[in-house]
């Protein structure tokens, strides 16, 4: 009775609900259908209810994974553009200059640029005004800037950014076919960077398609469009490293995908990354299976977000089985959920404990927290609030918190 009105309504051209698409409410009810005929063992009834709600959402996870439940998904060939499209594309896109320096390396547990030790002490950065999805598609230069400034000046010296091939790359059904304005704009965040002499390490595959063209099956345009990114992006001695996945074993740990199906995806992709960019660093940001990937990287990744106690325990569990640098790639704590001093004394605590016990260095987990009207899209705006927008060390009015004391303390700044 439900898909009989909704098909009704959107027959007759008209909406109902919130700004809730008609489409989308019968993709769900459509895949939700489905999951009640599978319950029933009822196969061809199942299956088709998945397929009708792709007609609603091509794109629709859940259908999707019904249909590969039952081994009968073929996603549609992607469209190629036209020779003209892309050739007027690739002659937009001006090349990269980079920045000149060392490139740092890999001494035993430590980094090392030229014959010093670097010391990571960095943030997970979005930009206060454009996180998560607006970061490369609306992020003004100038803004960045006194952000960069501000983070500096605090004595931080590491940056960790985020990419996702959607907003940087236009017909994928050619491969890597960059769209200029998105690179342009990368670039000039990377050499604002650069010239206030911050590191920084990239990950190549956040928000990745886990669906239609699963990152672990190594879609062919997947790994050209990261190629280009690397290749483009070699010769900067800016880059730190490149983290391959961002809690990618949560996709085994929580997801749909056998444990060794994503590692044997690391180790190709390092391979390709490696053999495409030789100069930097890999390494792969697990959350909470950090010795998963050890055999693969560079250097160890892992985030934390829990009791420091625990942090203590995974720290000497790492220390135990490599020798490589372990860097602590996320860490932090929301003051929707605690008191800022509660905040202050919880990071201070768990940053010593990755220095007083060999860490090659940390990053926290963010630099601002983010205005609701900056992490929704219309016409869903504002934001609900919540623990994801109160991470920062900085507040939205760009006041410090006082982490920031922390921060000073252990980078030494002035």
């Amino acid at each position: 009775m439900v898909i009989r009105a909704l098909e009704a309504l959107v027959n007759l051209q008209t909406s109902c609900g919130e700004g809730v698409a008609l489409q989308q409410q019968l993709y769900t009810a459509y895949y939700q259908y489905g999951e009640l005929l599978e319950q029933s063992n009822r196969r061809d009834a199942a299956i088709e209810a998945y397929e009708t709600a792709l007609l609603y959402n091509p794109s629709g996870a859940e259908a999707i994974d019904g249909l590969r439940r039952f081994d009968v998904y073929t996603p549609a060939p992607l469209t190629p553009c036209d020779p003209a499209e892309v050739g007027d594309a690739l002659s937009k896109i001006p090349d990269y200059t980079p920045t000149s320096g060392s490139f740092i390396r890999v001494d035993g547990s430590k980094f090392m640029v030229d014959e010093q030790v670097f010391e990571v002490h960095g943030v997970n950065y979005y930009p206060r005004d454009t996180p998560w999805r607006r970061f490369l598609t609306e992020t003004d230069v100038t803004a960045v800037e006194p952000e960069l400034e501000l983070m500096r000046a605090a004595g931080i010296n590491t940056l960790r950014i985020f990419l996702w091939h959607e907003p940087l790359f236009t017909c994928p059904g050619n491969g890597a076919v960059p769209l200029a304005e998105t690179f342009e704009r990368l670039d000039a965040i990377i050499q604002a960077a650069a010239t206030r002499s911050f590191r920084l390490i990239v990950t190549l595959n956040d928000l990745p398609d886990l669906s239609v063209y699963p990152l672990y099956d190594s879609p062919r345009f997947t790994n050209e469009q990261m190629i280009y990114i690397v290749q483009r992006y070699r010769e900067e001695p800016a880059i730190l490293a490149w983290d391959l996945r961002n809690a990618g074993d949560l996709d085994y740990l929580n997801g749909p995908f056998e444990k060794t199906r994503v590692l044997e995806w690391l180790t190709r992709t390092a391979i390709l990354v490696h053999r495409a960019d030789p100069n930097h660093l890999i390494t792969a940001s697990w959350q909470q299976d950090a010795e998963a990937p050890i055999p693969t990287v560079d250097f160890v990744s892992f985030q934390h977000f829990e009791d420091v106690e625990l942090l203590r325990q995974r720290i000497a569990v790492l220390n135990g089985l490599t020798d490589k640098p372990i860097l602590l790639s996320a860490v932090g704590y929301s003051t929707y959920e605690m008191e800022e001093i509660i905040q202050r004394n919880t990071l201070q605590q768990a940053l010593e404990a990755g220095e007083n016990n060999g860490l090659a260095g940390w990053v926290v987990w963010t630099a601002f927290d983010y205005p609701l009207t900056a992490t929704c899209s219309e016409p869903n705006c504002t934001s609900t609030d919540s623990a994801d927008h109160h991470y920062g060390l900085w507040n939205t009015s760009y006041f410090p918190k006082l982490a920031v004391d922390v921060i000073e303390m252990m980078t030494g700044a002035p």
